[in-house]
């Protein structure tokens, strides 16, 4: 069994972009479940909040919550998701870190495919003057 390194929490808090989606059945065989071009975000903040928007030409997956880190896995718990199935659910995923790419996939269950989120650390939005000082009147 593959074995995954030990992620500190203070490694992955902050914004990160998704670089692809992936659904890997028992076979083997990859597919794209939102399409091969998507976008998206996933936000850990240092208080215990996440936030993960994933979209595609094939649809569309958010939720937002809190989580808990495990070293080599995480638990992100929903409060509000989209689709129906995710408000509310506790999402179990295994994770690994290297190479400045965030890989989370789901736990292999009852035949289904895993499906695997991979997030590269996200640029930092640029800065501007007015930006979150309430004076937009």
């Amino acid at each position: 069994m593959d074995t995954l390194t030990r992620i500190e929490v203070g490694s992955v808090i902050g914004a990160w972009e998704l670089e692809s989606f992936t659904a890997t059945d028992v076979h083997g065989a990859i597919a794209h479940p939102l399409g091969t071009e998507v976008q998206g975000m996933l936000i850990y903040t240092p208080d215990g909040h996440v936030t993960a928007q994933l979209a595609g030409q094939d649809g569309y997956i958010g939720y937002a919550g809190t989580y808990q880190w495990l070293g080599d896995s995480v638990i992100h718990r929903s409060m509000v998701g989209s689709p129906a199935e995710f408000s509310g659910a506790e999402l179990p995923r295994t994770a690994r870190l290297e190479s400045g790419r965030l890989s989370l996939a789901t736990l292999p269950a009852n035949g289904y495919p895993v499906l695997t989120a991979t997030w590269q650390r996200a640029t930092p939005a640029p800065v501007t003057p007015s930006a979150g000082n309430g004076d937009e009147r």
